[in-house]
């Protein structure tokens, strides 16, 4: 009885992962998902039946309790449900492997790119290409363009997508590929990005990129603590320039002369925020609701510095999670996650599954709580 109990736990579990990717390629569409706040009420119900049907040790659910607790305090104060959502999905995912997972959401994302892709091509539904004005010009002038999306109604959004599925392919794949899968996937980007001219996720692609084939042939650097270090470092800096972004906009030279070349990001979001970080509380006002392109600063912006703060340590937990398995290339993902929210916001958003540190987070939170695993040694084991 108890093995069925749990096994209807886990379909449970898989029907909701199932269903928030199909909400995100909905959401990528041109079709408006009158059914959304309905299917994530559903997603959160069967996250919650698989929790009630796994089992958790004390240290676990006191994890849980606090965790939660910032994110019930947060969903009160604003009235945005996704932090509780979020918690459930991570907690939800206790006994679930990773990999396996992990190949479900590249698939699903894959063939949902693929369909809308065909439709757009074929003229049925949704846009092929977008000609506008993509905010480009020198000092305020108007420059009309001509960009592809593929059926994804923005060029950047095509381009977010194949940036994470590109993550999603090295992460499963990368101890098989060799150089030459390194140099098609490069290729792949590149002829995307003649399509889209999406400077952001096209230059992150490419860093992603050779940072893992850089550390799977040195292998000096996959022992390195330093190199985990500078990672979580770097993840450091992101965050705190993201903040002094939003604090002066484009206010000092430096900024001003970067804000021209990020067509205007720090100081549209300096704008929204009422200047200076006014907005910005330990839980976030029921009003901060405006959309802008980056992802930490719409981060504590949306949510509250409390929020914000406990999504970022969870980051770097990560981190320490990539050293202690020596996963580099789990580190070299966090980091790059990190460099697309400083210009992009795709992973901040009321779809869960936008952001696949989640499921990461979902597959380790709870490792540190086992005494057993720590006890005997079997920290460094390969990653599932």
């Amino acid at each position: 009885m108890n093995e069925k109990i749990k096994k209807g736990g886990e379909l449970c579990f898989w029907i909701a992962v199932i269903i928030e990717l199909i909400v995100v390629i909905i959401d990528k569409s041109a079709y408006t998902n009158p059914y959304e706040s309905l299917l994530f009420r559903l997603t959160f119900l069967l996250f919650v039946i698989k929790i009630l049907t796994t089992k958790y040790s004390g240290r676990e659910w006191l994890c849980i309790a606090v965790v939660g607790a910032v994110a019930v305090i947060s969903y009160l104060t604003n009235g945005k449900d996704e932090a509780v959502r979020a918690v459930a999905l991570v907690v939800a995912c206790k006994g679930i492997d990773l990999k396996k997972l992990l190949k479900l959401v590249l698939f699903v994302t894959l063939s949902g790119a693929i369909v809308l892709f065909a439709l757009s091509a074929f003229g049925i539904f949704g846009n092929f290409s977008v000609t506008a004005d993509f905010g480009r010009g020198v000092n305020g002038a108007e420059i009309v363009e001509k960009r592809y999306c593929f059926g994804m109604g923005h060029p950047n959004a095509f381009q977010c997508m194949l940036f994470m599925m590109t993550t999603l392919v090295l992460y499963l794949y990368q101890e098989k590929m060799k150089l030459y899968h390194f140099v098609i996937l490069f290729l792949a980007n590149v002829a995307s990005y003649l399509f889209t001219d999406s400077n952001t996720s096209f230059l992150v692609v490419i860093v992603t990129i050779v940072g893992v084939m850089v550390m799977k042939y040195c292998r000096i650097l996959q022992n390195s603590k330093a190199v985990y270090v500078l990672g979580a470092l770097g993840f450091g800096v992101v965050v705190v320039f993201s903040a002094y972004g939003a604090f002066v906009g484009n206010n000092t030279p430096f900024m001003f002369r970067l804000d021209k070349l990020l067509n205007g990001r720090f100081q549209y979001s300096y704008i929204i925020e009422n200047a200076r970080l006014v907005n910005w509380k330990p839980f976030a006002m029921p009003g901060n609701e405006e959309f802008f392109d980056q992802g930490f600063i719409r981060l504590f912006y949306w949510y509250g510095i409390i929020p914000a703060i406990t999504y970022c340590m969870l980051n770097l937990y990560l981190i320490w999670i990539a050293w202690r398995k020596r996963d580099y290339t789990l580190l070299v993902i966090v980091v790059a996650y990190a460099v697309l929210s400083l210009m992009e916001a795709h992973l901040v958003s009321v779809y869960l599954l936008r952001n696949y540190l989640l499921l990461w987070l979902g597959c380790y939170w709870y490792e540190p709580l086992k005494d057993d695993r720590i006890k005997e040694g079997k920290y460094n084991e390969a990653r599932r």
